[in-house]
């Protein structure tokens, strides 16, 4: 398959200067053009945003598809509707906080918007942590031996450490604003062309290899340009044209071509580790990357005090503890994150947890209460597909974080859920009851009260107060239930653990499941 190369041009922060950005992309588009489209780096939108009214009212044409990233700071949040990605006006797109879309014609462009969070607990909108390099690594699946890379990279920061090798600039100092995680983006997915912006600057790095020199296959190189912002005073340059054909379309000996001049890859491992801890040695989420070059993983440690408590000891859930185990995970979102339980009930049973270190539900702040929310509906859907719903439910008692169970019942047994329950605890003796809906539970569970709290597929609320003495497993034994999961072997956890190489394979399958209903990912 032979494909004709496609016309592309990058624009560095247009800040709001729409009129300069649109008459110069005409003239070029005139005089060299067509060009397929127009991608943007860094920010779209500032202060003034003049004539913007009369691009969304329709008055002014956008003369061509035009793919923009994120805010990158708090101030420029206005003109986005919706954060994970819209349609702004005719032909001007927001891609969405981080992903990848495929041309008609085959070419591969993966975006990551915004700035890095200091730290995974203080991240704003405008933001992107490890988590969403989680979200890349689940859609691109850079870990898969089959995986080539993007044709293009659109970041807004630029990468850490990305002079190495090639000479020091005097006046961008990648080592102090450059990010560690667009610096392990960039190593991971091996895009051909990676464009930043945002610091005002225009830099054409000489292409780097992608493999180790000598020791491995040979494969394509990356080109990195930065670009200065639209309409500098400077003259610096702030848009780019060239011509690609997709990797897709490409013969092999074409693609993996060494330039001249071309280095090894820039990436060491101090570039692409996130730094910090100080004496608290908690460690940042490591998404579980698997390095080609620059060394094994590691964990990173993070900085920064703020967000919730922290605990008293070690934590399987929290996020950023080394003892989570990551091959569980299946999805992570902003405040909260998806894992299967080790020796689930089912193969879709799954937990929805918060990503710092709450107790239970009594305790979550509003934002990740809406997260839960947007885990548990977007979980709906799931089962819907195939014929089920979920009971929720949760056991505030010898546990110190959060964990919400949902296991799904084909729906035929839906409206049998409320009654298995309760008559299980009856058989028990113990405290349940059903509650209105409209009741919230910090009226029913004060702080530090151990409950069972339990939702059923019609919405039907369940609580009880635990005194002491309270079956570990109750939740599960109601579901392994003959009237139910009929599955009374399974009750106890441990009897259904499997090892670690089945629990990845489990975790992949749900993932692969879950993707066309996962949030996190749009």
């Amino acid at each position: 398959r032979f494909k004709m190369a496609m016309k592309i041009l990058v624009s560095g922060d247009v800040e709001g200067n729409l009129p300069a950005l649109f008459k110069r992309v005409e003239a070029v588009n005139a005089k060299a053009g067509p060009f397929e489209m127009l991608l943007c780096v860094g920010s779209f939108f500032g202060p003034g945003n003049l004539g913007w009214g009369d691009y969304k009212s329709g008055r002014c044409k956008v003369p061509l598809p035009v793919f923009i990233l994120g805010p990158t700071d708090q101030s420029q949040l206005l003109p986005y509707p919706d954060l994970a990605g819209c349609e702004l006006c005719e032909n001007v797109i927001y891609l969405g906080r981080q992903g990848c879309f495929t041309t008609k014609e085959g070419l591969k462009i993966a975006y990551l918007s915004g700035v890095q969070a200091e730290d995974i607990l203080s991240a704003k909108s405008h933001n992107y942590t490890a988590a969403n390099l989680q979200n890349l690594e689940a859609s691109l699946k850079w870990d898969d031996p089959k995986y080539q890379g993007v044709d293009i990279l659109l970041t807004s920061d630029w990468p850490k450490g990305i002079t190495n090798n090639a000479g020091r600039l005097d006046s961008v100092d990648d080592l102090s604003v450059g990010s560690a995680l667009v610096s392990r983006l960039g190593l991971l997915s091996r895009p051909r062309y990676h464009f930043s912006g945002i610091q005002g600057e225009h830099y054409e790095r000489p292409p780097y290899r992608n493999h180790q020199s000598g020791s491995e296959q040979s494969r394509h190189v990356t080109r990195f340009i930065a670009l200065a912002k639209v309409g500098n005073k400077e003259k610096k340059k702030w848009l780019y044209a060239f011509n690609i054909s997709p990797m897709s379309s490409m013969v092999r000996a074409d693609l993996v071509c060494q330039p001249a001049g071309v280095t090894d890859l820039p990436y060491r491992e101090e570039h692409i580790t996130v730094a910090g801890g100080g004496d608290k040695q908690q460690f940042f989420y490591d998404m579980n990357a698997k390095m080609e070059e620059g060394g094994k993983g590691k964990k990173r440690k993070r900085d920064g005090e703020s967000g919730p408590p922290k605990p008293s000891g070690p934590c399987w859930f929290c996020l950023s503890s080394a003892e989570v185990e990551k091959h569980l995970i299946v999805s992570v979102g902003t405040h909260c994150y998806l894992a299967l339980p080790k020796g689930g009930l089912t193969e879709d049973h799954v937990l929805i947890l918060p990503i710092g270190h709450h107790a239970n539900l009594v305790d979550l702040p509003e934002e990740v209460e809406q997260e839960v929310t947007k885990f548990k509906s977007a979980l709906r859907k799931m089962y819907k597909k195939a014929g089920k719903v979920p009971v929720f439910f949760e056991r505030n008692y010898k546990t110190q974080h959060l964990q919400i169970q949902v296991v799904p019942v084909v729906k035929e047994e839906a409206s049998t859920v409320k009654k298995v329950f309760l008559e299980n605890a009856a058989s028990l003796e113990l405290d349940l009851n059903e509650i209105p809906s409209h009741v919230p539970l910090s009226q029913l569970a004060v702080q530090g009260q151990a409950y069972f709290y339990a939702e059923t597929p019609d919405k039907e609320k369940l609580f009880g107060r635990i005194v002491k003495n309270f079956p570990l497993q109750f939740g599960r034994e109601v579901l392994a239930d003959t009237r139910l999961l009929d599955m009374p072997e399974r009750v106890d956890w441990k009897a259904c653990s499997t090892n670690k190489e089945e629990e990845t394979d489990a975790t992949k399958q749900f993932r692969k499941m879950f993707s066309q209903f996962d949030f996190t990912m749009e």
